[in-house]
């Protein structure tokens, strides 16, 4: 039984305006070791805020900055990225994750990746799919796992994301086998690199995967009972785990089936 960190995603304080401080209060409280914050724009500007962000890093095994945009060549020229990469040098966990732009040139994202400047910062590179349909669901994951094949100089420091009900989504048009068959494609190519993998997780009552649907993990259509089974057998490296709800419910519930297959620090 595989041993890693399950944290949760500031999406859970919806109700309190998606408050970093109150996720953290409850994560804290209820024994998460994982803390995902969504970054807004305007919170990077807002100092007060951040020093308060920085002092609750000490209570958690792993600290997670989600960003705004997408990995692509106007990423770096952004005042979000300054101000992101401000921020980033003055803590300890210097961790954040961005989404996967599909529709940028292989060749360009490798430049991009080579002249950022990582230093000890992690990247976390998250699955997302902003077209619609198989042939477009599958060009995506193939230019996503030619990325970790290619890029060379900063293996230790790009990381994959795989948030998983997306591959279960309507929008892509795949099946549930289908689905399966990709998600334990990305597992085994990432445990053939020895890549340790960031899951991000949530369950749903159907494949629209809309907010009012969600449910706790186990209880919906996406097949983890075959995931976790999958990844048990074959070991894959996960180092993390986030749920992304929308309520805290939900994140407890989850947990409580997901010890029958991780042990949780």
């Amino acid at each position: 039984m595989q041993k890693l960190h399950l944290g949760v995603a500031n999406s859970i304080s919806a109700n309190f305006e998606y408050d970093p401080l109150d996720t953290a209060h409850f994560a804290k409280q209820e024994g998460f070791k994982s803390i995902q914050i969504y970054l807004r724009e305007n919170w990077l500007e807002d100092h007060a805020l951040l020093d308060k962000i920085k002092k609750i890093e000490p209570d958690f095994e792993f600290v997670l900055y989600h960003a705004e945009g997408f990995l692509n060549i106007d990423f770096p020229a952004t005042g979000y990225f300054n101000q992101l990469y401000l921020l980033l040098n003055s803590i300890s966990q210097k961790n954040y994750l961005i989404h996967f732009d599909e529709n940028i040139e292989i060749d360009k994202l490798l430049l991009l990746v080579e002249k950022l400047k990582f230093n000890s910062i992690k990247i976390f590179v998250e699955t997302y799919f902003n077209n619609t349909g198989k042939d477009e669901a599958e060009k995506n994951i193939k230019k996503y796992m030619a990325l970790f094949t290619l890029t060379k100089t900063q293996e230790k420091n790009l990381l994959p994301a795989l948030d998983i009900p997306r591959f279960f989504h309507k929008k892509l048009g795949f099946s549930v086998d289908e689905a399966l068959g990709w998600c334990y494609q990305l597992f085994n190519f990432f445990g053939n690199k020895d890549i340790p993998i960031l899951l991000h997780l949530i369950d749903s009552h159907d494949s629209s995967q809309k907010r009012a649907t969600y449910c706790p993990i186990g209880e919906g259509y996406i097949p983890y009972q075959e995931l976790f089974d999958f990844i048990s057998k074959t070991n894959t490296p996960v180092s993390d785990i986030i749920l992304e709800f929308e309520d805290k419910i939900n994140p407890l519930k989850s947990r409580k089936y997901m010890e029958k297959f991780f042990k949780f620090d």
